[in-house]
């Protein structure tokens, strides 16, 4: 069974990851545990209030297909968290696919993971925090794929939920891959 680990944080852009969720949950049949830095609920943009599994010091990442970050407004609550940058590094040492999308791209970049790799995120995010990116190549583009990270603009949530189900290999062709795409961008 594909495993996800969620890490949810207060004030995460849940509607950036509603998409991939469904299509994780719908299609890859994945079980997801969500984690927070100490292991209890936080409330999400939309007023969600979402229960943590566990706390990010109790995750073991090799237990798991998928990190998946949202972006969103409390993204500074965590981002000097070294817990956090360690298990983000940890993913990394251990090929685990890493999808960030929008702010989170902040969590990749302090912990260091996106050096010598190319990523996105919003322009004004990279502009604002230029230092946390030293050694990466800052795209643009709506999608960024390097090794085992995937990074996308937050407005991009159809792309980034199609690309990660992709990157896990749960569409048998370009054409599966094109209908999700369609029905996350609500075209018929």
């Amino acid at each position: 069974m594909m495993r996800v680990l969620f890490l949810a944080y207060p004030e995460f852009a849940d509607f950036e990851i509603g998409h991939v969720l469904f299509l994780l949950r719908k299609i890859g049949k994945a079980e997801i545990v969500t984690s927070t830095v100490t292991g209890e609920a936080v409330t999400s943009l939309g007023g969600l209030k979402v229960m943590a599994d566990c706390s990010v010091a109790e995750v073991d990442v090799t237990q798991f297909n998928l990190i998946l970050i949202s972006g969103g407004d409390g993204i500074a609550e965590v981002l000097e968290n070294e817990t956090v940058s360690a298990l983000l590094q940890s993913a990394v040492n251990h090929s685990i696919l890493i999808a960030s999308i929008c702010a989170s791209a902040l969590l990749l970049g302090k912990a260091g993971v996106l050096h010598g790799g190319s990523f996105t995120c919003l322009t004004h995010t990279y502009e604002k925090n230029i230092e946390l990116f030293a050694g990466a190549n800052y795209t643009g583009e709506d999608i960024a794929v390097w090794h085992h990270v995937i990074t996308a603009k937050g407005t991009a949530f159809a792309e980034f939920a199609v690309e990660t189900c992709n990157q896990l290999g749960m569409f048998q062709t370009k054409e599966q891959y094109e209908a999700r795409l369609k029905f996350c961008k609500g075209i018929s």
